[in-house]
């Protein structure tokens, strides 16, 4: 069984947690948004949808890490090491995981809705795969800032700027999986 959302029933998530069941519209990706001889990081596409945007990231890194503390193979937070923000048009902002737009029911809200990662060998190489969920969809007009952070591997704020416009175009685009039939 699986959770769904919007018919009512007991397994409902709330629009926050993540896509629903939709195929989203498309923003834009791939993109790169900082690399160095260290570290690469990608937007490997944007997709909009009713209820918020989701963001697929891709980031690399080799080499030792700044990290004041020693590698542990026991930790499996590695992926908590990036750090994102969300700049609105108007100023306001969200870091990841900052749960007071849930709280106020006023958005926005910045999570993870699906990660992989890896780390480790002669290289110290790591590698991460994350969807954030950003919710609700952005007021128009203006930009939207995206930062992301690396700080044990030398990354700071590189930036992802998106037009709300494009955002709200894309997602009128969403189609659902399932089809209602006519009775």
């Amino acid at each position: 069984m699986h959770a769904t959302r919007g018919n009512g029933g007991s397994g409902d998530l709330p629009e926050w947690y993540g896509p629903p069941e939709m195929i989203g519209g498309y923003v834009t990706g791939p993109v790169l948004i900082a690399q160095s001889d260290r570290y690469v990081l990608a937007v490997r596409q944007v997709l909009a949808y009713p209820t918020g945007v989701e963001v697929e990231i891709e980031a690399h890194a080799h080499g030792p890490s700044l990290a004041e503390t020693p590698f542990d193979p026991t930790d499996f937070s590695g992926h908590r090491q990036l750090l994102f923000r969300l700049r609105l048009a108007d100023g306001s902002q969200v870091a990841l995981d900052d749960e007071a737009g849930l709280r106020s029911g006023n958005g926005p809200t910045l999570m993870v809705c699906k990660s992989e990662s890896s780390s480790g060998g002669p290289d110290n190489s790591e590698h991460v795969r994350q969807a954030l969920w950003m919710s609700p969809l952005p007021p128009p007009p203006g930009l939207l800032t995206l930062t992301c952070s690396w700080p044990n591997r030398g990354l700071e704020d590189a930036d992802l700027v998106l037009d709300a416009d494009a955002i709200l175009t894309a997602a009128h685009h969403a189609q659902p999986f399932w089809r209602e039939e006519a009775s």
